[in-house]
């Protein structure tokens, strides 16, 4: 089967395969489907999976959710979604019909025909480009209650609102993203999310209540965040691609469907443009207690978006670029879902800093061993940087060679390159380099910034005497990571520039040559001051 469905979706790249003019040929992937864009027409085909919460595994469950995805998206985008197309045996080979003219047993495979958009005016793309303008959020607050309010209660929807069901879906996100630990998120975390949400639910069991008594659980949209909006210049927003795949997504409280866009909104660091949404959708709605539970079901559509990036990343038919544009979401969302827990421990970009032979390697590797946190050598990514043996010696003069300034500035991109992924997932990291310049300095707190981290400076020093005695016993031997010597350690001395006083703020000064057990006790010390273990 799988041969079979490569064979189609390689029909679809002939634009010769289509039924009518192709303008221009596009093919998009995301964790479920294959898109392509014609010119004016779009083609969406189902991919032959089953991921637990959706089975596309078979052909007739493809035709029926074609079926269901036209007819659920036409309440909110009646003009886009057109028709349930099929692939067919022909003379040709392949044809492309309406399904209602193609026997079923004559289907191959079954795809949603829509009419294209403009890709330009998608929301996630303008909000990217800061034009999402206040009109645009109070038109989509008020157009997502009025949809909301339209769809009635029953009883079969009120079931999905109940505490239990929450408690499923919460539960399966935490299920499902625990596989991940270590690639989009770091254990302490998830932890913290997960706890965040078990006992909201915990301790607000009558809201959940109040919330199916009065009303406000709907067959809702279900992913309704930014890529799934357009924004006409000259008419009401469009909102498309419903789930269609599980009632279970999509039969929901009306705050949960809200707090998807809500959340895209502070995902793009609009946070003003969040809450005039949610100004106006409880002022078309009338749904004020909205609010006493928007930011729990925000933090669960967080950690939805974070997993369903994190699905992408293992999709080996996704492009290797774009597997790490997805983890590097998943990374971000599953940040801003902690954001909304309040109760993640900090994690630290400790940076050991200090002359050659000063001790800041040692203690660098002590602690990482202690921890269990990763760390990097700035000497280790010096040479790996230039494709030589670690170990290998190499007695330039100060500044020249493998010193000069182009690879040192190489050298500590590398190592802010290294750490960022470490520190985006929530993952505490120890580099280990001079740090002689203050903006080598700059850039990690810069890196600490972006990344929510906590910046840890750890200054380590020693007397001449002990560094000279260091450096000598370190010559000796044949083969060694650092090229530190004698000879360099008075060029080092006159080139280490202060600490700025943005940079004293972070700074932790310890004595290299105090006895290991002293040492190490100090810098636990010194980061359980600054919030670690809580």
């Amino acid at each position: 089967m799988a041969e079979n469905h490569r064979k189609i979706i390689r029909a679809f790249g002939d634009p010769a395969f289509y039924p009518h003019k192709v303008l221009q040929l596009d093919h998009l992937q995301t964790h479920l489907s294959h898109i392509f864009l014609t010119g004016g027409l779009v083609y969406k085909i189902k991919k032959p999976l089953d991921l637990g919460f959706v089975d596309f595994s078979t052909l007739e469950n493809r035709i029926h959710f074609c079926l269901k995805e036209v007819e659920l998206n036409r309440r909110l985008a009646p003009e886009i979604y057109l028709q349930v197309m099929a692939v067919a045996k022909s003379e040709k080979g392949l044809s492309l019909l309406p399904l209602e003219k193609v026997d079923r047993q004559d289907v191959l495979e079954p795809c949603v025909q829509m009419k294209e958009m403009d890709q330009s005016r998608l929301m996630d793309r303008l909000l990217e480009a800061d034009q999402v303008t206040e009109q645009d959020i109070i038109s989509l607050g008020q157009k997502t209650a009025r949809f909301h309010s339209s769809q009635g209660q029953s009883s079969k929807v009120d079931f999905f609102g109940r505490l239990e069901q929450v408690r499923i879906n919460v539960e399966e996100n935490f299920r499902q993203t625990e596989p991940h630990l270590g690639v989009t998120a770091s254990r302490p975390r998830w932890q913290a999310v997960k706890d965040y949400s078990y006992g909201f639910m915990e301790q607000n069991q009558d809201l959940f209540k109040q919330r199916v008594d009065k009303g406000h659980i709907v067959d809702g949209h279900g992913d309704l965040h930014s890529g799934n909006i357009v924004l006409p210049p000259d008419r009401d927003p469009i909102i498309f691609d419903c789930i269609e795949f599980n009632e279970r997504f999509r039969y929901q409280d009306a705050a949960c469907d809200l707090a998807f866009l809500a959340m895209d909104l502070d995902f793009h660091q609009k946070a003003n443009l969040t809450r005039l949404l949610l100004k106006h959708y409880v002022r078309t709605g009338g749904d004020r207690d909205l609010l006493k539970i928007i930011n729990f079901y925000m933090c669960y559509r967080a950690v939805v978006r974070a997993k369903i990036h994190g699905f992408t990343f293992e999709d080996q038919e996704v492009p290797p670029e774009q597997k790490f544009t997805d983890l590097a979401k998943a990374r971000a969302y599953f940040r801003l879902a902690a954001q909304y827990a309040q109760n993640e421990p900090p994690y630290f970009l400790v940076c050991f800093m200090g002359l050659m032979a000063s001790g800041k390697s040692y203690m660098a590797k002590l602690l990482a061993g202690h921890l269990g946190w990763p760390h990097e050598n700035s000497d280790r990514m010096r040479k790996k940087t230039a494709g030589i043996a670690v170990d290998e010696r190499h007695y330039d003069n100060w500044g020249r060679g493998l010193y000069d300034p182009l690879a040192t500035e190489k050298t500590y991109q590398a190592l802010a390159h290294w750490a960022e992924p470490h520190l985006a997932m929530g993952q505490s990291v120890i580099l280990d380099a001079s740090f002689s310049r203050a903006g080598h300095r700059e850039t990690m707190l810069e890196l600490a910034r972006k990344t929510g981290a906590t910046p840890l400076f750890v200054e380590v020093w020693a007397r001449r005497p002990v560094l000279e005695k260091r450096l000598a016993k370190r010559q000796a031997k044949a083969r060694t990571v650092s090229d530190g010597r004698l000879e360099l350690l008075d060029r080092q001395i006159s080139s280490f520039e202060k600490t700025s006083h943005l940079l004293e703020q972070n700074l932790f000064k310890l004595d290299g040559g105090m006895p290991e057990q002293e040492k190490l006790n100090r810098m636990l010390d010194k980061l359980t001051e600054m919030g670690h273990g809580r």
